[in-house]
């Protein structure tokens, strides 16, 4: 092979070479410019008092005008910047309108007590390492349904006919709500209408077994999320025959059986 010949494949491969480069780089500028607009958040949870959220819009161009609004600014009020402030108790949805499309954010807003026992649930949840036990229900590793959720409570003073040692039944727990006026629903509520708040303890029943509403347990309502541009809402509790055994699950998959919906700190 010439000289010539051999100059001239090194030119052909690094040309080739080239020209895969750039078409790599192209594409990961494409794809970098595919990212569409979104919120840094899209659900809050909040109590009446609480410091100010800044919501911001990702991968908007510099100068682009957004508008936010407030679907219940009685309850989050959002100004022109994003910033969401907390008046009252219930849910709204804060929603900034980019060119043609809408961002949504649900904005739930609490009691401060509710607010704390949802955090400790979601410690709880966090730790993966609870185990379900009715015999050891108060123990340092271990919980049932109703430990669980009345633990959440009782560091905000809240023991629900218990005591600050020992938890009461979920059944006890449901009475007591309904003695002291506690109870916002008796059967289940659609997510659609978002009457559930975050910290509500919400009752199942099955078949009879001689307690209050023959409720056999009970579980945390921990707030709201988006799926599929749905409103999804979600509880936990400690569940048996599952290790970790606090679980959190939709709450929609089992709306049929419930027997009371309550809200202890209101």
């Amino acid at each position: 092979m010439s000289t010539y010949q051999r100059t001239g494949k090194r030119i052909f491969f690094f040309t080739v070479f080239f020209m895969a480069v750039l078409l790599f780089v192209g594409k990961g500028n494409v794809q970098a410019k595919r990212k569409s607009v979104a919120l840094n958040k899209t659900t809050v949870t909040a109590y009446k008092g609480m410091a100010p959220v800044k919501l911001k819009v990702k991968n908007v161009k510099k100068g682009k005008n957004i508008i936010w609004f407030s679907s219940k600014s009685s309850v989050a009020e959002v100004s022109q910047d994003g910033t969401v402030t907390f008046h009252k108790k219930g849910n709204a949805i804060v929603q900034a309108k980019v060119g043609k499309k809408t961002l949504k954010c649900i904005v739930s807003v609490c009691s401060k007590k509710a607010y704390k026992a949802v955090e400790k649930a979601k410690k709880f949840h966090s730790a993966r390492n609870m185990s379900y036990s009715q015999g050891n229900r108060m123990g340092k590793r271990s919980v049932d349904c109703s430990s669980f959720c009345g633990r959440c409570y009782l560091p905000q003073g809240i023991t629900m006919g218990g005591s600050t040692s020992w938890c009461n039944t979920a059944a006890g727990m449901a009475l007591w709500s309904t003695k002291k006026g506690k109870v916002v629903a008796n059967s289940g509520v659609s997510i659609g209408k978002k009457k559930l708040l975050p910290g509500d303890l919400v009752f199942y029943k099955k078949g009879y077994n001689g307690r209050y509403k023959n409720i056999y347990h009970v579980e945390i309502f921990v707030g709201y999320e988006w799926r599929n541009n749905q409103l999804v809402g979600y509880t936990m509790s400690s569940i048996t025959g599952n290790y970790p055994s606090i679980l959190k699950r939709d709450y929609t998959s089992r709306k049929g059986r419930v027997a009371q919906i309550a809200r202890p700190a209101q």
